[in-house]
């Protein structure tokens, strides 16, 4: 049983539009909570472009639920873009009328033409109960789905010959057998020439003992449309009793295939953490060691181990165009000091930590057991460009709360490989972070944000700018999490990568599932498809535009209030205030002759009480900040 310890802290710096370090102050306190696996109209609008951040496309509701746990760790392929330009996405769907019991709950899908996506299903496309979708492309033009059914019928496997119309065809998997034991929250790919090869991974059992192992990880693969299987339900060399005591459902995840090179990634955090390798379609499989664990045997009886660092069990693995394997996890802290009571974690741990096959193994020393260092910049990860995000700053606000995920402040993560016209590897990761300065007064809790971060490969291991995709006025109260990202022009060098991310968003934090009676009752959560164009990397993380601006003053303010900027350059300043709507209330340009502090003073005197968000742009650089009007 797993456990968390609450710690609090301090927010010690200010906002910065870019990946400033900061320095998070700790304060012990703690309080445990049990975690317990869970078993788990009319065409939909587009929702208006963030207005701070240009390279994105808009929000797109193509679904919703009631049912608002999508995952327990690691996330599946909940969208797939087709070569042609259409696309699929997935979630597990339950309606209102289901409260609480979900007696209907099901995979939702819904289908993008090239044009436009389709209305919100009504249905799920099952004829039972299911649960944690994945899909794939299948055939010359089809798509297929596997979800799970928590019984001993095991997956349900959906499917039709062209994407997007027809009826939905069916097909199932058992656990292995004489037991006939379920499979759950299972993971597929799909290759070959027309995508006619089925992979499966799946946890044998809900919380059951198979062949020495508590949920073990079986493997199957199928040719011939699920008639027969070979393997089936196979614990692949590497993972048996002899090297693990098991493996956590959902902590675990397959990469987009390239070509005949597969491989997926588990690890639950405290044991060792590998990926697993094939390059010839799964008839061969190298174990490859990404974290060497302190107890590769924990169980979480033991009660012997000490405050160590590892992950959260959400993974994400890529294939590069060589056929290297690149990891991202959440940065998780661990204990497990009373052998009667499970093991505990600490829900303020924060980090996003990035591997690949060039780098050594990770361990507890290299992660460090600090919940939030004092100094990112001279943490072991950050030395050695394996810290893909920690949480960001914003102004002088807090940390107010954290929802129960059983994750890091940075987590969720998925990730994506390119090469670009120079030859170089560029890797993007898009997670769900803590967004500090946005918080929920009921819950007292922040909501978590989709953010972006990337690293360019070439040699100096150059991390970018982070990007809050959600970070506009029109999400001052969402929770978006549960990304889900499908990289498009990943095998073409000279076309911009496209990542296009599903998520689920709704205006609390938390869902209310976890923990056991949820953070919150059940409301409905949209299911969102948004179009990211990363930024160029490139540019180190103590990089800073080239003018600084200010808190305004007074805050709040009456009639009159001023912001002043400090520019190191000549050249033109905007600024522009908008409203909670994003409808700009007020422009401004002054031109800097030389470098110096220019000062704007806003009249407010015309405007209604309450928040309002500032911009100053210079060239292509910006910086937002709060102010609020009395």
């Amino acid at each position: 049983m797993k456990k968390y310890l609450l710690l609090f802290f301090a927010l010690a710096t200010g906002f910065v539009s870019n990946a400033q370090l900061a320095q998070l102050k700790q304060q012990t306190l703690f309080n445990t909570i049990a975690k317990a696996g869970v078993q788990s109209v009319d065409a939909l609008p587009a929702l208006p472009a963030n207005p701070y951040v240009t390279n994105r496309g808009v929000d797109v509701v193509v679904g919703t639920t009631w049912y608002d746990l999508q995952s327990n760790s690691s996330i599946s392929h909940r969208i797939w873009v087709f070569d042609d330009g259409t696309a699929a996405a997935v979630w597990t769907r339950g309606a209102e009328t289901g409260v609480p019991n979900f007696a209907g709950r099901g995979t939702g899908y819904n289908y993008f033409d090239g044009t436009s996506w389709g209305p919100d299903p009504t249905a799920r496309i099952e004829d039972v109960r299911t649960g944690w979708p994945s899909i794939a492309p299948y055939g010359a033009d089809g798509e297929i789905v596997v979800a799970h059914t928590l019984n001993n019928t095991g997956l349900v496997f959906s499917w039709r010959e062209h994407k997007g119309t027809g009826e939905w065809q069916h097909f199932t998997l058992a656990g292995p057998a004489p037991d006939n034991m379920d499979l759950t929250w299972a993971r597929m790919i799909t290759t070959g020439a027309n995508h006619d090869v089925i992979h499966i991974i799946a946890c044998a059992g809900f919380n059951k003992t198979y062949e020495g192992l508590n949920e073990a990880l079986v493997y199957s693969r199928s040719s011939d449309g699920g008639q027969t299987w070979d393997p089936e339900n196979e614990i692949l060399p590497g993972m048996s009793s002899d090297e693990t005591s098991g493996i956590g459902g959902d902590d675990y995840a397959f990469a987009i295939p390239r070509g005949d090179t597969i491989a997926f990634v588990a690890f639950d955090g405290i044991k060792d953490g590998y990926v697993m390798k094939s390059y010839d379609d799964g008839d061969s499989w190298e174990k490859i060691i990404f974290y060497n664990s302190p107890m590769p045997f924990f169980t979480g009886n033991e009660g012997t181990l000490p405050r160590t660092g590892g992950g959260d069990g959400y993974n994400a693995v890529a294939l590069d165009d060589q056929g290297k394997v690149h990891v991202v996890f959440g940065r998780q802290i661990h204990i497990d000091d009373d052998p009667a009571d499970g093991y505990s974690y600490y829900p303020y741990s924060d980090g996003l930590v990035y591997w690949n096959e060039d780098m050594d193994p990770l361990d507890t020393a290299v992660i460090t057991n600090d919940i939030i260092p004092d100094n990112w910049e001279n943490h072991p990860l950050y030395i050695k460009g394996e810290l893909a995000a920690f949480t960001q700053p914003h102004n002088n606000d807090t940390i107010i709360g954290v929802a129960p995920y059983f994750a890091s402040l940075t987590s969720m993560p998925q990730i994506s490989v390119k090469r670009d016209i120079n030859g170089v590897n560029i890797v993007t990761v898009v997670y769900s972070g803590l967004a500090v300065g946005f918080s929920n007064a009921e819950l007292n809790q922040n909501y978590r944000h989709i953010w972006e971060h990337g690293i360019e490969l070439d040699g100096q291991n150059t991390w970018g700018l982070f990007t809050d995709w959600t970070g506009d006025v029109l999400h001052l109260f969402s929770e978006c999490v549960y990304p889900s990202a499908f990289p498009v022009n990943h095998n073409n060098t000279s076309t911009p990568d496209t990542i296009h991310t599903l998520y689920q968003t709704d205006n609390l934090p938390g869902n209310s599932i976890q923990p056991t009676g949820g953070n919150h009752a059940p409301v409905s959560n949209n299911i969102v498809h948004l179009e990211i164009y990363p930024p160029a990397v490139g540019i180190t993380d103590n990089h800073s535009p080239a003018f600084e601006v200010s808190q305004n003053r007074p805050n709040p303010a009456i009639a009159q209030t001023i912001i002043d900027v400090n520019t190191m350059l000549s050249g033109t300043l905007e600024l522009s205030v908008v409203n909670l709507l994003g409808q700009q209330v007020y422009t401004e340009r002054k031109v800097a002759n030389s470098a110096g502090v220019l000062s704007f003073k806003v009249d407010v005197s015309a405007l209604n009480t309450g928040v309002y968000f500032y911009k100053v742009t210079a060239g292509n650089s910006s910086i937002t900040k709060k102010m609020i009007v009395r």
